[in-house]
């Protein structure tokens, strides 16, 4: 049985202490953390600086009650061969993985970043498979999944190439499908183009989306997401479905809920 989620970025308008008890007020049991830098509610590179930010979580996180399913996480500085970034990034993401166990969270999602306009479609997937493959390393013998996200505007954004980078990753490395980054791609026909990256999935994104939009509201969007969990449940997908309405849209966030709710995803 699937289960639904709420990112913490639904209530980006609260601190995080009042944006879980919010979550757990309007009765979710679960919470993935945004963990992205330059977004609420926190920061990698402040995670890295040992000054307490990671206990504070904690207490925030026992004192809703809540289940933490996932975090999705963003570095400060994109990935490159400089020693300085490497270091940056290997700082902060074991503070990730701290954060994680302190938690008793299993799932990291990472945020791939921006695709190197100059480079050509192999050599940027290649940089990506690197990246993710090193991340995988720096796990260690941590209990966590590590997953991508294929996003707009990612070396990964088109169905194909999330798939063949997901190939080539798989099982050290899986995939947090988002329906919203390919419904907003005007070109994609149907979702049913991107059901093979199903295969692949650990965790699951959710918002409605349009052409152009990556977020919509739930009147306006044109995410099937009666496909998506038949195409789930095809698969035995016994994990969280988690919903990221980004900017504090409660409401929308609500609505989707509905949905699912009525779709079997409690």
């Amino acid at each position: 049985m699937m289960h639904v989620a709420c990112s913490s970025c639904v209530e980006a308008n609260r601190e995080l202490p009042e944006a879980l008890a919010r979550i757990a007020e309007l009765g979710f049991r679960h919470v993935d953390l945004f963990v992205i830098e330059g977004m609420e509610h926190l920061h990698p590179s402040d995670l890295a600086c040992e000054d307490g930010s990671i206990a504070a979580v904690v207490s925030a996180v026992a004192a809703s009650g809540l289940t933490v399913s996932a975090l999705n996480c963003g570095f400060s500085v994109p990935f490159g061969e400089e020693a300085s970034a490497r270091a940056q990034i290997e700082r902060e993401f074991a503070a990730m993985l701290k954060l994680a166990v302190e938690v008793e969270c299993s799932m990291l999602t990472m945020q791939i970043g921006g695709r190197d306009k100059a480079a050509g479609r192999e050599e940027a997937l290649g940089r990506l498979r690197s990246f993710l493959s090193w991340l995988a390393e720096l796990k260690g013998g941590h209990d966590v999944r590590l997953t991508f996200e294929p996003h707009v505007g990612s070396a990964a954004e088109k169905p194909a190439d999330a798939l063949d980078l997901a190939q080539r990753l798989w099982p050290e490395v899986a995939v947090t499908y988002d329906p919203s980054h390919f419904a907003m791609q005007p070109e994609l026909s149907s979702l049913a183009e991107t059901e093979p990256l199903l295969d692949y999935t650990a965790h699951v994104h959710v918002r409605n989306a349009a052409p152009g939009r990556m977020q919509a509201p739930m009147a306006e969007g044109n995410v099937d997401f009666a496909w998506l969990v038949t195409a789930l449940d095809r698969r035995g997908y016994d994990g969280i479905v988690a919903i990221e309405y980004l900017d504090g849209e409660e409401a929308e966030a609500l609505a989707l809920r509905d949905l699912l709710s009525g779709l079997g995803v409690v």
